[in-house]
């Protein structure tokens, strides 16, 4: 073993500063934890900003070869974001052998399959722990944990900004847009929130949950998503109604050979624990086929929770620097990701009708007498109701068609766990 092992970190934003921080504050615990002895030493920080005034300036970098072709340098950190260069870059490090951690969860939905096979070609590591669920080791427990286990799904609250919002609005009858406003004072949302409300957040990260429990790349553009911009505090308060909450839950299952999986609000009953995970945290289930379930839960993003797990990455960099088969997924095999909705399950409705009651006899009649919902304030022609018997969407949309007295305006599933 080296007695001092040389990182580089691109990109010093949030959590590259915090990877910073934990990488100058504890460099002989990180030493002692990865390699018995030694040190774990920052070495170069690159960015195309001036950081000649900042608490790095004496690692400093603005050039990518700088690293690449430094003997010395054994893991590069990659907390850059988005695709390019962060891609390009994390190629050129792998090439010349060094191993690579990365937080970028957009990087690896999208371009994991090329990393994994240049890092295969180059014997190195290659880490993204970070990218999914921040602080949380649900990767690292998928991979060696449930060793023995094959996964046979997974669902979870995968990001934090969303569950900030939906939070305040259960907790809080607060509006969206109030809790969105809050969100983002508070610095967990953007001030271009689009990624986290429109649910592409939580898509990459269940893409990446799936092609590592299922084997096979699958890309976001795969599966279904939706947002929570069409979450309102009456659907809160119906589902406080209904005993649950709103909460936007990332899935995948595998069934007779197909991967099916979404993104998507879903009324989550408070008999599930993560009905009860509240503000920015984030939870994630996991089914092994030896095992069962199990639940992780805690801080899934921000500087110190994302650093803290970046770290850990690289101390497995350091404890196994050859390429990792178990820690990666195969190509795409072709076959796109199932249509979930033909997956039967229960579902939360609201909607309007002219006259409730006729409309409520004939939703019984037609669905098999659902349980009907109310809320206070709500306006004398609101209709609310979660269905009794699982079916699939379409089956439930024919249904509704067919009922011409009610108009239906919000359709989430119910969360069965």
């Amino acid at each position: 073993m080296k007695e001092r092992i040389k990182v580089a970190v691109m990109g010093y934003g949030t959590v590259g500063g915090g990877v910073c921080g934990v990488l100058t504050e504890k460099s002989s615990l990180l030493g002692l934890r990865s390699q018995g002895e030694g040190s774990v030493e920052l070495k170069y920080v690159l960015d195309i900003r001036d950081l000649s005034d900042s608490p790095v300036a004496r690692y400093w970098v603005k050039d990518i070869g700088a690293i690449v072709s430094d003997p010395d340098v054994d893991v590069v950190v990659e907390t850059m974001g988005g695709v390019e260069p962060a891609f390009s870059f994390c190629m050129k490090c792998l090439s010349a052998g060094k191993s690579v951690v990365t937080s970028n969860k957009q990087l690896v939905a999208e371009k994991g399959e090329a990393l994994f096979e240049q890092a295969r070609r180059s014997n190195v590591s290659f880490r993204f722990g970070a990218a999914v669920c921040g602080g949380v080791p649900v990767l690292k427990t998928m991979v060696y944990g449930l060793a023995a286990n094959s996964i046979r799904g997974f669902a979870g609250i995968l990001n934090g900004t969303t569950n900030f919002i939906l939070t305040k609005m259960f907790k809080e009858n607060a509006s969206f847009e109030d809790a969105l406003s809050a969100a983002q004072r508070n610095g967990y949302a953007e001030a271009d929130p689009a990624a986290d409300i429109e649910g592409r957040d939580a898509c990459r990260k269940t893409a990446i949950l799936c092609s590592l429990a299922f084997g096979r790349h699958v890309y976001p553009d795969e599966i279904p998503t939706q947002g929570v911009t069409g979450v309102t505090d009456a659907d809160a308060a119906c589902a406080a109604a209904a005993g649950g909450s709103i909460k936007l839950i990332g899935w995948g299952k595998k069934t007779d050979g197909a991967v099916y999986a979404g993104v998507s609000p879903m009324l989550v009953p408070a008999s599930h624990l993560l009905s009860h995970v509240d503000g920015v945290y984030n939870a994630a289930e996991l089914h092994g086929d030896k095992i069962g379930s199990v639940l992780l839960y805690g801080q899934g993003a921000g500087r110190d929770a994302t650093a803290s797990a970046v770290a850990a990455d690289v101390l497995d960099c350091i404890r196994r620097p050859g390429f990792d088969p178990a820690y990666s997924w195969a190509p795409s095999n072709g076959e796109r990701v199932a249509d979930g909705g033909v997956l039967p399950c229960r579902f939360y409705v609201r909607g309007t009708a002219a006259d409730p009651e006729k409309a409520a006899a004939a939703l019984s009649a037609a669905l098999g007498t659902p349980r009907f919902l109310s809320r206070a304030g709500a306006p004398a022609d609101e209709l609310a109701f979660v269905t009794a018997q699982p079916a699939p969407k379409a089956h439930l949309l024919e249904t509704l068609g067919s009922v011409t007295a009610f108009e239906a305006l919000r359709i989430f599933p119910v969360f069965e766990g």
